[in-house]
């Protein structure tokens, strides 16, 4: 993989089970940056746990106690490029017990996606996230309303509209415009980097939407900020800030 592309850090948030590691593992494989075979591994160790539908999710919830409650606790890290972008992806918990958790990994990004599950539509937790990615100075957005082949009926263009219009009137009170709005399976595949059954779905497929993002001015003359985390003393050591 080339190393000159320019660089994004792309933090991946919303509410809790709405999709967020999966989506990132379908990225991963449907691009060839994972092999097939370690999602049929995963799928296999995911059944006996009675969890199959976690196995795309497992290529970033590596944790034992993530893979056992099925939700993402800690922020995970993993490269992903595009023909045009090299990304540091961030997929963040969506629980609202690992808030923090969040904050950190958002603090570090340029561009968020915003995952939205169309049967459910706009929870707390897609809106807590929403506020606190605007907040941290996250100021590109893409929203993926995704599971759009758990809608009924399947793939309901309808339901994409009624949830459409309600992420819209949240994230414009936020501040954002000009966001992309794209139905998406990523249990499926559909519409996150090739169109399938999402055929009536207008505008770019997620990938695209990735590949129109911009690289942030970087305020290189500022002086040093970090986030930190957590602060620890350390007996011997002394005082450890963690971020």
């Amino acid at each position: 993989m080339a190393t000159d592309k320019p660089h994004l850090n792309l933090v991946i948030i919303g509410h809790v089970d709405h999709g967020k590691s999966t989506l990132v593992g379908r990225l991963l494989l449907d691009t060839g940056q994972i092999e097939e075979h370690i999602i049929r591994k995963y799928s296999e160790e995911a059944a006996t746990k009675g969890k199959e539908s976690f196995a795309l999710a497992w290529v970033m919830d590596k944790l034992k106690e993530e893979r056992e409650r099925g939700v993402t606790i800690d922020v995970a890290h993993k490269r992903f490029d595009t023909d045009k972008y090299y990304f540091t992806i961030i997929d963040a918990p969506g629980h609202r017990d690992f808030v923090k958790n969040m904050i950190t990994g958002t603090s570090q990004a340029d561009a968020a996606v915003l995952v939205v599950a169309a049967p459910e539509g706009v929870m707390a937790q897609t809106k807590e996230h929403a506020w606190l990615a605007r907040t941290l100075g996250v100021n590109q957005l893409i929203v993926a309303i995704n599971k759009m082949d758990a809608t009924k009926p399947e793939y309901d263009q309808k339901r994409f509209e009624e949830v459409k219009t309600e992420v819209s009137k949240l994230i414009a009170g936020i501040g954002y415009k000009d966001v992309p709005i794209i139905p998406v399976s990523a249990w499926v595949g559909d519409n996150v980097v090739e169109r399938k059954k999402l055929s009536w779905a207008e505008g770019p497929t997620l990938i695209e939407a990735l590949n129109n993002l911009k690289v942030p001015p970087k305020p290189t003359d500022k002086p040093l900020r970090w986030p930190i985390q957590d602060v620890y003393s350390i007996t011997g050591v002394g005082t450890v800030p963690v971020g």
